[in-house]
C-alpha cells in the first residue's frame, strides 16, 4: 500500500452539475422533469455564487432584504448535484440563475472558438430579486441583469391565482437576458437604435439563443421527439419561450414562439415594434432548421414504417427516439453555432438583417464550402420568404453575398508594425481553461492597429481626415467541415463624425462610421465589412482608390438619410421629445421589454415600470424569502 505521504492528490473535477427548471416552475410540475446543468467547475468560486465571469448579488431593494449567498462548494451541495430547485429558497434562485448563464457562455465560447471575457474583466451581475414588475433586463450602465417578480393574475393557467412569480426562475428568461449582455460585449454600439433593424436583431438573437439552448439537454429532446411522434413542430416545450410567464400574465400562451409570425414579405416590412420585427427572423430560423431536421430523419422514418415514412400509431420504440433526437441536437447545434459565428462577420455599428445574412453567409462559407447538409441554403431561402435579405447584392447565391474583399490587396504587416505574434500566443494561451495567459501590451497593440486604420482609411471606408479608434481585436478559432481549426484576426475600427453631427439634426445620435476587418493569422485581410458615412473630401483623380472612395461616399450618403429619418421618426413617436431631447438615446431593454409586454396586455391594466411596481405583497406571499 502506498504511504499516505505519498498518495497522489485527487484533482479537482472539470465540470460541475446543476440543477434548473425544465423550462421553469410549471413546466417542471407538469412534466415532472429538471434540468441538469453540465457547466465548467470554477475553481476558486465564492459564495453568491461569485466567479471571474458572472456575479449574484441577491438584493431585494423592494424588501430591504440581502438573502444569504448559495456556496456551491458546500460539500453538500456538491455531493447532490446542486440544489434541489425551489420556489421559496433564495439560494435555489441564485444558482439557477449562475447555471443557466454559464451554460450560455461556454456555447458562446465554443462557437467563437475563443474564451469569453467582459471589458475590464469586470463580471457581469445577476440580481435574482432586483424589483417588483413584471419584466426582466440588461441593463448596460450597471452592467447587470436584473429579475423581477410578480404576482399571477386570477387566471394563471396552470398556477395558482395571485401567486408569486419570479422571472429568475425561468431558464428561457436568463437566457435571453444573458445573451442580451453578450451581444453588448461584440458590439458595444448595437445599443443605438439607428435603424429598426438594431434593437430587432439583439431581441432575434437572444430569442433565438433562448430556443436552442433548450437543445442542449439531450433527454428532454428526446421527451419531445417521443410525445410529438417525431414531429417537432408540435413540441411546444422546445418551441416556445417563457411559457409561465405567458401564462401567469393574462396572455394564456408562451411570451414568443418559434413559429407564430406569418411567412409574408409585406408583414416583416410593415412590422415596427423590434420584439415583433425581430420573430420573423426567428420564424424563419427555426422553419430552416425543422426543414433539415425532417430531411436528416426522413431515412429514419423510413425504417421504422417499412418504407412508407408514415410512423404507425402509439409509442415510438426508445431506440427510434434517442436517434432522432441525436439528429435534433446537431442539426440545432449546427444552426445556432452558424448564426453565433455571423458575430465576427458583423458591422461595428448600425448593423440590419441584411446585413447578418450576409455575415451568416461569409462565416459559414469559410468552414463549409461544400454545405453538403444545405442548411445554408434552406436558411436563406427560409429568410428570404419573409423578406429578409441585403438590399445591395446581385443575387442570393453564396458568392453574391459574401462580404467583398478589401478593393486592394491588404496585409496587416504592412505600414506601422502589428504584434501579430503577441495576439496569436496570448488567444492559444487563454485556451488553456486552467492556464495562465501572458501579460498582453494593449495599449501598444491598440497605437499600432490605430495607426495602420488611419493608413489604411481609404482602403476601409473610413475618412482620413477623422481619428480611427480601436474598438476591439482578438484571434478566433474557428472549426471547419474538416475538423481542423480555422484561426482568423477579427478588428473593429470606428470613427465618430462630430463634424457631420454639427451641420445636421440627429435628435442627440451619435453618427458614426466603422469597419469590421476579418484577415487571416499571417496578416493577410480577407474581408472588410464598411458602414461608411459621406467623406469630408474627395480623392485625387489619380489616386486607386479613388473609384471605391466614391462609392463608399454614395452608400454614406444615403446611410446618413436613412439614419437622420429614422432618428425623426422616433422623436415622432415619443411623447417626451417636447420636454427630454435625445429620444434615440433613451431607448433601452427595460423600456422595450416594458412595451413588448404592455401591447399584449388588456387595455383597462396599465403595466408597472421597474421602479414603481405593484403593491407590496403580504409577508406570507413572499414567504420564500
Amino acid at each position: 500500500m502506498t504511504p499516505t505521504s505519498e498518495m497522489p492528490l485527487i484533482q479537482l473535477p472539470d465540470r460541475r452539475r446543476l440543477r434548473a427548471y425544465a423550462f421553469d416552475p410549471m413546466s417542471s410540475r407538469l412534466g415532472g422533469s429538471t434540468l441538469n446543468l453540465d457547466i465548467p467547475f470554477e475553481r476558486g468560486l465564492r459564495p453568491g455564487p461569485m466567479g471571474q465571469l458572472i456575479q449574484v448579488v441577491d438584493y431585494d431593494p423592494t424588501r430591504r432584504v440581502l438573502y444569504h449567498p448559495v456556496d456551491l462548494d458546500h460539500p453538500a451541495i456538491l455531493a447532490q448535484g446542486g440544489l434541489a430547485p425551489s420556489e421559496r429558497d433564495p439560494r435555489s434562485h441564485q444558482q439557477i440563475v449562475y447555471g443557466v448563464a454559464m451554460s450560455v457562455i461556454e456555447r458562446f465560447e465554443r462557437f467563437l472558438g475563443r474564451r469569453f471575457e467582459w471589458r475590464g474583466s469586470k463580471p457581469l451581475r445577476l440580481v435574482p430579486h432586483a424589483f417588483e414588475g413584471r419584466n426582466a433586463y440588461f441593463d448596460p450602465k450597471r452592467r447587470a441583469v436584473l429579475f423581477g417578480y410578480f404576482l399571477a393574475d386570477d387566471e394563471p393557467g396552470a398556477n395558482l391565482p395571485r401567486q408569486l412569480v419570479f422571472t429568475c426562475l425561468s431558464t428561457d428568461i436568463i437566457a435571453h437576458e444573458v445573451t442580451h449582455a453578450l451581444v453588448d460585449r461584440l458590439r458595444e454600439y448595437f445599443t443605438e437604435a439607428t435603424n429598426p433593424d438594431v434593437f430587432a436583431w439583439h431581441e432575434a438573437f437572444a430569442d433565438l439563443v433562448a430556443l436552442f439552448h433548450h437543445f442542449a439537454f439531450a433527454d428532454i429532446v428526446a421527451g419531445a421527439v417521443a410525445s410529438s411522434q417525431a414531429d417537432l413542430r408540435s413540441a411546444d416545450a422546445l418551441l416556445d419561450l417563457a411559457k409561465e410567464f405567458g401564462a401567469t400574465t393574462a396572455r394564456g400562451k408562451a411570451l414568443r414562439s418559434a413559429l407564430d409570425s406569418k411567412r409574408t414579405p409585406a408583414a416583416f416590412a410593415a412590422a415596427v415594434e423590434p420584439h415583433e420585427r425581430g420573430a420573423f427572423f426567428v420564424t424563419a430560423v427555426f422553419e430552416a432548421f425543422l426543414d433539415v431536421y425532417r430531411s436528416s430523419t426522413a431515412d429514419l422514418r423510413r425504417i421504422a414504417s417499412g418504407g412508407t415514412g408514415v410512423l404507425p400509431p402509439g409509442a415510438l420504440h426508445p431506440d427510434l427516439v434517442n436517434r432522432v433526437a441525436v439528429e435534433a441536437v446537431r442539426n440545432a447545434d449546427r444552426l445556432l453555432g452558424m448564426v453565433v459565428r455571423a458575430f465576427e462577420y458583423l458591422p461595428v455599428v448600425d448593423v440590419t438583417f441584411g446585413d447578418v445574412v450576409r455575415a451568416i453567409v461569409t462565416a459559414d462559407r469559410a468552414l463549409y464550402p461544400g454545405d453538403a447538409m444545405r442548411l445554408r441554403a434552406t436558411l436563406v431561402e427560409s429568410l428570404r420568404q419573409r423578406g429578409i435579405y441585403p438590399d445591395s447584392v446581385a443575387s442570393l447565391a453564396d458568392e453574391a453575398l459574401a462580404w467583398p474583399d478589401p478593393p486592394i490587396p491588404l496585409t496587416l504587416e504592412d505600414g506601422p508594425l502589428v504584434q501579430l505574434e503577441t495576439l496569436v500566443v496570448t488567444t492559444t494561451l487563454d485556451l488553456d481553461v486552467h492556464g495562465t495567459s501572458a501579460d498582453v501590451p494593449w495599449g501598444r497593440i491598440a497605437t499600432s492597429l490605430e495607426a495602420w486604420g488611419a493608413a489604411n482609411a481609404d482602403a476601409l471606408g473610413l475618412d482620413p481626415g477623422h481619428d480611427v479608434d480601436m474598438m476591439g481585436a482578438h484571434v478566433s478559432y474557428l472549426s471547419a467541415a474538416d475538423r481542423q481549426p480555422r484561426p482568423i484576426f477579427v478588428i473593429q475600427f470606428v470613427q465618430r463624425r462630430d463634424d457631420l453631427e454639427a451641420t445636421v439634426d440627429t435628435n442627440g445620435m451619435p453618427l458614426r462610421a466603422a469597419c469590421t476587418v476579418i484577415a487571416r493569422v499571417d496578416g493577410v485581410v480577407e474581408a472588410i465589412v464598411t458602414k461608411p458615412l459621406p467623406r469630408s473630401s474627395p480623392l485625387p483623380e489619380d489616386e486607386p482608390l479613388r473609384g471605391f472612395a466614391e462609392q463608399q461616399h454614395e452608400v454614406g450618403t444615403r446611410r446618413l438619410a436613412r439614419m437622420l429619418d429614422f432618428a425623426d421618426g422616433i422623436v415622432d413617436d415619443d411623447p417626451l421629445a417636447a420636454w427630454l431631447p435625445n429620444a434615440a438615446l433613451r431607448i433601452d431593454f427595460a423600456h422595450l421589454h416594458l412595451a413588448a409586454d404592455a401591447a399584449s396586455e388588456p387595455e383597462n391594466e396599465p403595466e408597472p415600470s421597474p421602479a414603481n411596481g405593484p403593491a407590496p405583497t403580504t409577508e406570507q406571499a413572499h414567504e420564500h424569502a
